[in-house]
């Protein structure tokens, strides 16, 4: 999880990530518009930087040619969202798992402190409302991935922080839908009710 993967690694071999780069930019030119890329791990803006670059150097520009964005897995990332932002990114998706071992100090494949492990940990669910938050100010989009969006009370919050979307397992994807509904449909009539309460006053 902490060893020499994601982001850090394609940028210690660039001939990888440029390949990869390639790869989209051939889907791209193909007409496929569905694609974009999503960089994992991140936890300096100079990374997001280096990594727009190598992407320029096939002939993508990040943001026009293609959505481009990033994971949230790391604590670094929650802290520096405003700066990511102003270096310009259209979405961020939370990887619960690694933001969740990394937040806690602990690695829930350890049968010894597995039971420690918890996505709805206050410092995770304060993390991922900081990021929302500075998301919706800059007009980017966030989303969760992985088992946590398949959690009712993780769904819960995450409508009440103005997440964009959530993905869900197969197996729980009725239940989400149904979770997400009742939720906005309260906060609607809430906000409703304290417009009426203000013309009233």
């Amino acid at each position: 999880m902490i060893g020499w993967h994601a982001i850090r690694r394609l940028l210690d071999e660039p001939r990888i990530l440029k390949a990869e780069f390639q790869a989209i930019k051939e889907l791209h030119d193909e007409g496929l518009d569905n694609v974009g890329v999503m960089l994992p791990f991140i936890i300096n803006v100079n990374e997001v930087k280096k990594a727009k670059e190598i992407m320029r150097s096939v002939g993508l520009e990040p943001s026009q040619d293609v959505d481009f964005g990033i994971m949230v897995e790391t604590p670094a990332a929650c802290w520096i969202m405003e700066e990511l932002c102003q270096e310009g990114i259209d979405f961020v998706s939370f990887g619960t798992n690694d933001l969740t071992q990394l937040t806690l100090g602990l690695d829930r494949n350890n049968s010894m402190i597995a039971k420690h492990f918890d996505e709805l940990h206050p410092a995770v669910l304060g993390e991922i409302a900081k990021v929302i938050k500075v998301c919706q100010k800059y007009g980017v989009k966030s989303s969760i991935c992985g088992q946590a969006g398949s959690d009712p009370e993780m769904a819960k919050f995450l409508v009440h922080q103005g997440v964009d979307s959530i993905s869900a397992n197969i197996d729980a994807i009725q239940e989400i839908r149904h979770v997400v509904a009742r939720v906005e449909k309260k906060l609607m009539l809430d906000a409703e009710r304290e417009e009426l309460t203000e013309k009233g006053s």
